[in-house]
This record gives structure tokens, C-alpha cells and sequence, in this order.
């Protein structure tokens, strides 16, 4: 680092801040990365046909706004540009708001869904038997409430690869529940992250517009004194 940028750091004094919220933000495009995958990966998979496409579809969406919104505030902190902070801090408080939004429905969101996952493995059993027999090896499980209930094959809890003497309801609500609770905890945390980030990001930009608008445009000798610093 040398020139204008870092005379620039240490007349506004922000070089350890600015190093942090890169930090910051590096972590969260990680984050955003993870849920994008996440969320990509969810929109293929079985159990989709019971949780809905809603929430891997969020994922995968709030995953791609995390992961650019946090490479810009990157790009701010390394060319140190208080209009790219400015940008930044747009879009991360919309972001923010939309995150907590988001959060709020799935924590509010009725959890007992017995009735909607007993109408989808209705549905499988008379339309697609052989998704039940994935999830009945997947969870080792037998049926819906018990092995007796909507089973493929009708005799599974006797059959050799089967033998499962549980229905699959409380498999199913189980990881339901994992899940829901995994992007709660994930997507409180990034946020809270982001929220400082916010605030580092604003207090970065008002220090080099003040630096920038003293009119100092190159770095002194060592030797030198800044009127400013000295201030």
C-alpha cells in the first residue's frame, strides 16, 4: 500500500477499520456463497415436494444479493471510494430490511404441517410410488403415520431392504424442523454481520470524504508533519 492510499489511511486513521470490514465482508460473501448453493441444491432435491419451493428458491436469491452486495463493499474498502461505500450502503440496508422480512415469515410460519405433508405423500403414493421408496430407504422409515399407512410396497415393514417398523411423519417433520431452524440461526446471524458491516461501511466513507475534501494529495516524508494529524 503506497501513494495517495495510504497517506489517505492514516489521515483519516481508518486502516485497521477498513482492514475489518473487509474482513466482514469476506465472510459474508462466504456466507452468501453457502446459501446460494444451498438454496440451488434445494430446488432439486425430493423432500422439496413437501417443504415447498419457497424457501430453497429464497436461499438461492437472497445467496446471489449477500454474496454481490458483499464483494462490492470489498471493492469500496480496497479502492477506498466513498461513492462505491455509498452504493454499498444502499444496497445493504435494502438488503438488510428484506433479510429481516424474510426471517419474520418463516419464524411466524405455522409449524405444524402434518395435514400439507400427509396431502403431498397422498399425492406421491397415487402419482409417483417410486419417490416414496426413496424416502422411506432415505429416513428408514415405513408409510406415513406407520407402516401400515400409504407404504410402497403395501408389505414394506416385511420386505428385506425395508423392514422399518416407524411411519415416516416424524422423520419428515424432524428434518423440516432442522432445516427451518438452520436458516433462522444462519440468516440472523448474517444479518446482525451485515448490520456492522453497515456501520463500518458508513463510518469508512464519512472519514475519506473528510480526508479527500482536506485537499491533501500526497503522502509527507516521515519526517514531515501533518497540520491535521498533529490536530
Amino acid at each position: 500500500m503506497s501513494g495517495f492510499g495510504e497517506y489517505l489511511d492514516r489521515l483519516s486513521g481508518s486502516g485497521i477499520l477498513r482492514v475489518i470490514h473487509m474482513v466482514i465482508n469476506g465472510v459474508a460473501a462466504g456466507a452468501g456463497i453457502f446459501l446460494l448453493v444451498t438454496g440451488v441444491t434445494g430446488l432439486f432435491d425430493v423432500y422439496k415436494t413437501f417443504g415447498g419451493m419457497a424457501m430453497p428458491l429464497a436461499c438461492s436469491i437472497l445467496g446471489l444479493l449477500v454474496t454481490f452486495v458483499s464483494f462490492l463493499g470489498i471493492v469500496g474498502s480496497i479502492k477506498r471510494n466513498e461513492y462505491i461505500f455509498a452504493t454499498y450502503s444502499a444496497l445493504l440496508t435494502l438488503l438488510v430490511v428484506v433479510q429481516i422480512i424474510a426471517l419474520l415469515v418463516i419464524w411466524l410460519r405455522p409449524e405444524h404441517i402434518e395435514d400439507r405433508f400427509s396431502n403431498v405423500w397422498e399425492g406421491l403414493y397415487d402419482k409417483d410410488p417410486d419417490t416414496i421408496r426413496y424416502i422411506e430407504k432415505d429416513l428408514k422409515c415405513c408409510g406415513f403415520k406407520s407402516p401400515t399407512d400409504m407404504p410402497v410396497p403395501a408389505n414394506c415393514i416385511a420386505k428385506k431392504h425395508y423392514g422399518y417398523t416407524v411411519g415416516c411423519l416424524e422423520p419428515l417433520e424432524h428434518q423440516w424442523h432442522q432445516r427451518r431452524s438452520a436458516v433462522l440461526w444462519a440468516g440472523f446471524a448474517i444479518v446482525g454481520a451485515q448490520v456492522l458491516s453497515l456501520l463500518m461501511g458508513a463510518e469508512l466513507a464519512r472519514r475519506y470524504k473528510r480526508a479527500r475534501e482536506g485537499g491533501y494529495h500526497r503522502v509527507p516524508e516521515r519526517t514531515e508533519g501533518s497540520p491535521l494529524l498533529r490536530a
